[in-house]
C-alpha cells in the first residue's frame, strides 16, 4: 500500500488531496471575499472600474453593476464567506478521515453540480468543464468509499 500524509493507504492519499482542494477552494472564497468588502470603499470602487474599462473583454460582464449598491457587494461577500466556511469544514472533515465529512461534500458537491452543468451550457470554458468534470470524479470516488465502508460494517457485524 502506499503511505499518505496522514495514514497508510491509497484511499487516504485520494481523500488528502480532496480536502487540499477543498481547503484552496476555501482560501480563494475568503480572499475573494475580503477583496469585495474593499470594494466598498468608494475610491477603491472607481480604481476598480477604471481598470476593468482597461480590459475591454473584462466590461462585457459589467462590473459597474456590481458596484452599484453597497448591500449588493456585502450579499456577495457573504456568499464568498459562506461558501469559504462549507469547504473549509469539507477540508478539515476530510482531512481528518470524518465520515460525516465524506457524507457532507458528496451533498454539497452534487447540490452545486447541476448549476456547474448550466453555467456550461450558458458558456464553455476550459476551466468550467475541467472544474465540473473534477467535481463529478469527487461525488463519484467518495460515494466508493462510503458504500465500501458500509459492506465493511455489515461484514464486521
Amino acid at each position: 500500500m502506499v503511505t499518505s500524509a496522514f495514514g497508510n493507504s491509497k484511499r487516504d492519499r485520494i481523500l488528502s488531496l480532496i480536502a487540499l482542494f477543498r481547503l484552496s477552494k476555501a482560501l480563494l472564497l475568503t480572499l475573494a471575499g475580503f477583496g469585495v468588502l474593499h470594494l466598498l470603499r468608494p475610491d477603491v470602487a472607481a480604481r476598480f472600474v477604471e481598470w476593468m474599462q482597461a480590459y475591454p473583454f473584462a466590461m462585457r460582464y459589467h462590473p459597474e453593476h456590481a458596484l452599484d449598491s453597497p448591500k449588493r457587494l456585502e450579499l456577495l461577500a457573504a456568499a464568498a464567506f459562506a461558501y469559504a466556511a462549507l469547504f473549509a469544514t469539507e477540508g478539515v472533515g476530510l482531512w481528518l478521515q470524518k465520515r460525516w465529512a465524506e457524507y457532507l461534500t458528496v451533498i454539497a458537491t452534487t447540490s452545486f453540480i447541476p448549476f456547474e452543468i448550466w453555467e456550461i451550457a450558458r458558456r464553455v470554458t476550459a476551466v468550467r468543464v475541467v472544474l465540473v468534470l473534477a467535481n463529478i470524479a469527487i461525488v463519484i470516488y467518495l460515494i466508493g468509499v462510503l458504500t465500501g465502508k458500509h459492506r465493511l460494517r455489515g461484514i464486521a457485524r
